[in-house]
């Protein structure tokens, strides 16, 4: 079936569970795995309550396969932002870690980027896209 066809909620269907088969995946840029997490997935779909437009879900959705790809080849973060944000209604120390790397069959450049809460938190997979 073309992809022009599938509705977008096939398509978060089709992504979800492919999604969900990650498994943690170590990063030397960080030094330190990546975990995997639902609160990253529904990222892809709501920037905070609000869901993003159709074509902004399909242009992170179709970057899925591509996450795992990204964190092992990156060698050293892009760029580090940490900002003081309210998890479980504390304000808490927040790290996020952008990885690029060129990667799939047409090396293209992405960007996965993820979050650490806290300074003994795992990281877990945030966002990814296009760069």
């Amino acid at each position: 079936m073309p992809i022009e066809r599938i509705s977008t909620e096939e398509l978060i269907k089709k992504y979800r569970a492919e999604y969900q088969r990650l498994r943690p995946v170590f990063s030397k840029a960080i030094g330190d795995d990546v975990c995997f997490n639902m609160p990253g997935f529904k990222h892809l779909i709501f920037k905070g309550k609000h869901r993003r437009e159709t074509a902004a879900i399909f242009n992170r959705l179709v970057l899925i396969p591509l996450i795992a790809p990204v964190i092992r080849n990156c060698d050293e973060e892009v760029e580090i932002r940490i900002r003081k944000e309210m998890v479980d209604g504390r304000k808490t120390k927040v790290t996020y870690y952008a990885l690029e790397a060129h990667v799939g069959k047409n090396s293209v450049r992405v960007r996965v980027v993820t979050r650490k809460v806290g300074e003994k938190g795992a990281h877990y997979f945030q966002s990814i896209m296009k760069y």
